[in-house]
């Protein structure tokens, strides 16, 4: 017989039960920090988007499903207990995320899981899901990239915290209409990059010409022995295919290895070969 689950919203007192599903073991205090600084991004709404399954008065699973309404989109995350690891857990929860979706006129609803992963596919592929887009994971070692002259009028600088509404601009332009992609407000980026990471402000390199921003590179590092990642890298459109971004990624490197990162990591849509060859060029090569 099915076990009974109860699926219930998440509320403010369940922050540490949340920590401790989202790890698979108890959270330690700092764990729970970055959890609370992750809820409170503004374009998150835990009480609405965040649900929680109980078998009796023991918690078994989450399912967070975030929300881009400016193109119709929800991206799901889920898990279960290890100790309750199966299909019927994060089948309810999956379910009650979707059913939140299309009452809240999501069009779509998306999932990201490594090929790894078999019994999330497995179980995906039951429910009715289908595969829609590949993410390719590129590993380089943190040897000094080779050098990448800069043109005259061109300099890089790390980001300040003035920087967001510019970042955000270049981000957006750049990237709206691509597969996937939401708009971000200033207000989001700021948070990203200088309040919600527990190590340091993300790294952020800015490009410029003749002061003006036109490129940006967004680190990243979870903990002083986590490899660096380069996370996004955006141009202006109308300086797009003159080498820039290759410029400004090269100058993201250096950061992370400077800030002594061991390794470094980017994730690359599989349809972006422009984007792939670059950082093949930095040295950059499939990992998974």
């Amino acid at each position: 017989m099915p076990n009974a689950l109860t699926i219930r919203s998440y509320t403010q007192d369940d922050l540490a039960t949340l920590a401790t599903l989202q790890r698979g073991r108890p959270p330690s205090p700092d764990e729970v920090a970055d959890t609370e600084r992750t809820l409170a991004q503004t374009n998150l709404a835990p009480e609405r988007d965040c649900a929680l399954a109980f078998d009796g008065a023991t918690p078994v699973g989450y399912a967070y499903l975030t929300h881009e309404p400016s193109i119709a989109r929800g991206v799901l995350d889920y898990g279960v207990a290890p100790e309750r690891d199966d299909a019927h857990v994060a089948g309810a929860l999956i379910a009650e995320a979707t059913a939140r979706a299309r009452s809240a006129g999501l069009a779509i609803v998306h999932i990201d899981v490594p090929e790894s992963n078999e019994a999330r596919r497995s179980l995906l592929t039951q429910l009715g899901w289908t595969h829609v887009r590949t993410h390719l994971h590129l590993r380089r070692d943190n040897t000094p990239p080779a050098d990448v002259p800069l043109p005259d009028g061109l300099t890089t600088r790390p980001a300040r915290r003035e920087d967001a509404p510019a970042i955000a601009r270049i981000q957006n332009a750049a990237f709206t209409g691509s597969w996937g992609y939401a708009p971000n407000t200033a207000e989001e980026v700021e948070y990203r990059v200088f309040d919600l990471p527990s190590l340091r402000p993300d790294p952020v390199v800015i490009l410029e010409e003749r002061g003006e921003p036109i490129a940006y590179c967004w680190n990243h590092r979870e903990s002083e022995d986590a490899p660096g990642i380069v996370g996004m890298v955006g141009v202006l459109p109308e300086r797009q295919s003159g080498g820039l971004g290759r410029i400004v990624t090269r100058a993201g490197i250096a950061q992370l290895i400077e800030l002594g990162a061991p390794a470094l990591e980017i994730t690359v849509d599989s349809e972006n070969p422009p984007a792939i060859r670059v950082y093949e060029s930095l040295g950059f090569t499939l990992d998974w």
